[in-house]
């Protein structure tokens, strides 16, 4: 029996090939928490019928169904491929050196036409200790954030919007990356156009500009969910004042490229040792403000806001997310 509280939760991922058609989950996370869930609406009749005080059985019905939600992970060494692919679209994988380092793979991850859909599972542990399978199909990432600070894990937070629920299919076994470790403030290290800035916290967004509103005559489901409105990837950094030098690219509209590195120890079978797990973000920004301010005694810090631009080379000028790992599939 399993431990009748969250301590037993399960998180697994598949993706489709059909959207919305089940698959059974082959990747599993450790997960913070979740927040999926299935809504569905009540078609109520507004007619007038003589001596009807209020809504009565015959008179309603159920309407659309609505499967959204959050998930939070702490990023890790291996696994995050898979979430980076669909909070993006395009995704590509190369080996840096396949004679000397055949362990080693590289994901590049950049905006492009959303991959088809993911299966999500959630196994619930009731206080019996039964653990129940909620299964979420057709899960596309609606939008994202990824925040670091000074202390803490590395996070990343995908809300999802899915076409169904079914508790129907079985638990799937589950099965963890083999020494797999998460990435903290340590492993961070944060630089624009080049120079090295002191980073005490940052957080990096994306809205994937999905159409939630695909229902049609006769279906309670959503269709596939497409992008209508721009993306848009935007964040913050909160550095020490040092000089003038950020804040000038601010007053001039100066574009920058800042590049967010978290990396881990040597890839096991990385002959030479060049190759570590990272992951990589860069992009080429816009700052939006803010102008330094006192607040008290403590050391003056500045508050950078910024917004990924496409420099006209393509989107994956505005951000490219690169992944270093032994894991052959992202």
């Amino acid at each position: 029996m399993a431990i009748p509280s969250g301590i037993s939760a399960q998180l697994g991922v598949a993706e489709e090939s059909t959207y919305g058609t089940y698959v059974a989950p082959t990747r599993f996370y450790e997960f913070v928490s979740e927040e999926l869930t299935m809504e569905i609406e009540r078609v109520e009749s507004e007619s007038l019928r003589a001596g009807t005080f209020m809504l009565s059985t015959s008179r309603w019905a159920p309407g659309k169904k609505n499967v959204e939600g959050d998930l939070e992970f702490e990023l890790t060494w291996k696994g995050m491929g898979l979430w980076f692919k669909h909070m993006l679209g395009q995704a590509q994988t190369s080996q840096p050196d396949a004679v000397d380092s055949a362990d080693v793979y590289l994901h590049t991850f950049t905006p492009g036409d959303f991959p088809t859909g993911l299966t999500v599972q959630v196994g619930r542990t009731a206080i019996t200790g039964t653990t129940h399978p909620f299964s979420y199909v057709g899960c596309r990432v609606a939008e994202w954030e990824m925040e670091g600070a000074v202390e803490d894990p590395v996070s990343l937070t995908v809300s999802l919007m899915g076409r169904d629920e079914t508790t129907d299919e079985p638990l799937a076994s589950v099965s963890y990356p083999t020494n797999n470790r998460i990435y903290t403030f340590v492993d961070g290290s944060l630089t624009i156009d080049g120079s090295p800035v002191c980073v005490k916290e940052f957080t990096l967004s994306g809205e994937n500009g999905l159409d939630d509103e695909r229902y049609c005559l006769g279906s309670q489901l959503r269709n596939a969910p497409v992008q209508s409105e721009m993306r848009t990837y935007e964040g913050e950094i909160v550095t020490e004042f040092t000089d003038l030098t950020q804040y000038q690219k601010f007053i001039d509209g100066v574009e920058a490229e800042l590049v967010l590195t978290l990396e881990g120890p040597v890839i096991p079978g990385d002959n030479d040792g060049d190759y570590k797990f990272q992951i990589q973000i860069t992009c080429n920004i816009r700052y939006d403000g803010e102008t330094p301010t006192v607040e008290g005694t403590e050391v003056i810090e500045q508050t950078l806001a910024f917004t990924c631009i496409d420099d006209g080379s393509g989107p994956g000028s505005a951000i490219t997310i690169t992944v270093q790992t032994d894991e052959p599939n992202p």
